[in-house]
């Protein structure tokens, strides 16, 4: 539901794209592939700085409550674009946030390096992609050789510094097989938390649409054979949305996730424009959910998010009951698909 005006806006997550640059090809990457060839010449230049990024957090901290903030790219290891992840951490840890940071694990900073940024490794959360039980699966779909070994050494390494390490694997028709054996093996190596979702028609995988999984029962099946393994399992499973098993008994060890894009969290992009969820940046009709620009002088955040247009058009259309993940997933993939979670 959108905030109620009557009521204060709260903000529990945010998302953060600290640069675009990367050093993969996913089939999956719901940053557009024009993004990324246009990056250095078009964005680059436009991109906000450490103290801007790091204002707007404070911002969402002292006004309205923020507790969490997740590093996003792009990859935020490389060494270009490692000092300005490096400060945003650093200023995470010292307002007390939950600080977790994202990537594909072929990130060109030592996780010692980063992991040294906290006083304490427990406040800090890893998540990595991983996609697949194979070494070729996991290379094939992000595009470069030696993901799959450098992914699984860095979760290694990161488990063994004390951070909590989650992996977060995308299914699709060339990798779905795999996903049991690629819960074991992570669990096997100290990875805390499984997290999986099917892969959505959003960004590049706009190009891979016969790789999308096309039907509720094939997510369903999955779910319900990931959901018996957790049970086995040292790693806990989360699943968010779109779940289509039965979420009204607790199951062991497994995690039911909801949605809280355009409620309590928000993403904003290297170059500050402000969206309700990170995957309608790929999305072909991506500038009606713009919800502004937190650069522009006109842009107040109170007023944008209690009656922006473009919210509107995502909250109609968005909730745990008609999410256009679940929705498109129901009609299989009939054109397009926004992701949740």
């Amino acid at each position: 539901m959108p905030p109620d005006k009557r009521l204060p806006i709260v903000f529990d997550h945010l998302r953060l794209c600290v640069s675009f640059y990367c050093n993969l090809h996913c089939k999956h990457c719901y940053v557009p592939q024009q993004y990324r060839d246009e990056y250095k010449r078009r964005l680059e230049p436009s991109q906000l700085s450490v103290d801007e990024m790091t204002n707007f957090i404070d911002l969402l901290i002292d006004r309205y409550g923020l507790t969490k903030v997740s590093v996003t790219g792009g990859e935020p290891l490389l060494r270009v674009v490692f000092p300005r992840t490096e400060a945003v951490l650093a200023h995470g840890q010292k307002r007390g946030m939950q600080v977790q940071l994202n990537t594909a694990g072929l990130g060109q900073v030592p996780i010692s390096d980063v992991v040294s940024i906290f006083d304490d490794p427990g406040k800090l959360t890893l998540q990595f992609s991983f996609d697949g039980a194979k070494r070729d699966t996991v290379d094939r779909f992000r595009g470069k050789p030696g993901v799959y070994d450098s992914a699984l050494r860095q979760m290694s390494e990161a488990a063994n510094c004390g951070v909590l390490v989650q992996a977060r694997m995308t299914a699709n028709r060339q990798n779905i097989a795999e996903a049991l054996d690629a819960y074991r093996l992570l669990s096997s190596i100290g990875v805390g938390s499984f997290r999986i979702k099917p892969m959505f028609a959003s960004g590049v995988a706009l190009d891979n649409e016969e790789a999308l999984l096309g039907s509720a029962d094939e997510i369903r099946e999955l779910q319900q054979a990931l959901i018996a393994t957790a049970a086995k399992t040292a790693a806990r499973l989360e699943l968010p949305p779109p779940i289509f098993v039965d979420t009204s008994q607790p199951r062991p060890n497994v995690k039911f996730s909801k949605c809280d894009c355009g409620i309590t969290s928000v993403y904003l992009s290297a170059n500050g424009d402000l969206y309700p969820c990170p995957y309608v940046v790929g999305d072909p009709d991506s500038e009606a959910f713009l919800v502004g620009n937190i650069r522009s002088p006109e842009f107040d955040l109170d007023t944008a998010w209690r009656t922006s247009p473009a919210l509107k058009h995502y909250r109609a259309d968005s909730g745990c009951s008609h999410c256009p993940s679940q929705v498109a997933l129901l009609k299989n993939i009939e054109n397009r698909a926004l992701a949740c979670g």
